[in-house]
């Protein structure tokens, strides 16, 4: 360490390297920091729907060519609470999305808003509804 360094500000080479490692270790945290905080893409969840079992082999044969287009026949249960008319548990078709349950709910209650609920959203099986805005 240079003389006049030490006569000036009086500092010792043990100081300074220890504001060295105190210094580095501050970037590395601060690096660690932004690094981690940075927006990162995230994926829309994937809609799972039920698949119409395989046939066994003797349908095969008397499969008609318009079946496979066909809806599967399941049913999911929502519960549906807040300010629709008839709250309770309703048994819908699978496939059914946050429209459906509203209108089989008996629709939302006058002067409420559903501005900020997603009706084209897909239901799951057993989900409740919280309530409705």
């Amino acid at each position: 360490m240079p003389v006049w360094l030490q006569t000036r500000y009086g500092v010792e080479r043990r100081a300074v390297v220890a504001l060295a490692v105190v210094l580095v270790a501050a970037a590395v945290f601060a690096g660690q920091h932004f690094w981690s905080g940075r927006p990162q893409s995230v994926s829309a969840p994937r809609v799972v729907r039920p698949q119409t079992p395989f046939p066994k082999k003797e349908e095969t044969a008397t499969a008609v060519a318009g079946s496979a287009s066909a809806a599967p026949g399941g049913e999911i249960v929502v519960d549906v609470g807040g300010k629709v008319r008839k709250p309770g548990i309703l048994r819908l078709p699978s496939g059914a999305r946050v429209a459906d349950a509203l209108r089989a709910a008996g629709g939302v209650r006058p002067g409420v808003s559903t501005e900020g609920l997603n009706r084209a959203r897909f239901l799951v099986d057993g989900e409740h509804r919280q309530k409705v805005p």
